[in-house]
């Protein structure tokens, strides 16, 4: 059951910050340094997890592929995903409408 209280619930998208919703309390990620914001399915494929979870209620933590390299995770859908590359490192999230999600980001940075 601690795996549950790492769960991801949804996204918030605001000028200055993104903010990954979980079961008791919200990670914000400054925009800061934002490089670039894509759609990029199955981003996840042939991951290894360096630290996190693994699948239960969510992958979340710190994960690596060749596609990729080094990456944070904080996704529920593998298949929906979206890489946002920044300065200090890569994140990928998983929305349930992904173009949407990355208009907004661009939205907010303008």
């Amino acid at each position: 059951m601690g795996c549950a209280h790492y769960t991801v619930r949804g996204y918030t998208i605001l000028p200055d910050a993104i903010f990954v919703h979980r079961l008791n309390w919200d990670k914000r990620l400054p925009l800061a340094g934002l490089q670039s914001v894509r759609v990029e399915p199955n981003a996840m494929r042939w991951n290894l997890r360096t630290f996190g979870n693994g699948g239960f209620f969510s992958f979340t933590g710190y994960f690596r592929n060749k596609l990729l390299g080094s990456y944070r995770a904080f996704i529920t859908d593998r298949k929906r995903t979206v890489v946002l590359k920044f300065t200090e490192g890569t994140i990928v999230v998983s929305p349930d409408a992904p173009e949407d999600f990355v208009r907004a980001v661009v939205a907010s940075q303008s």
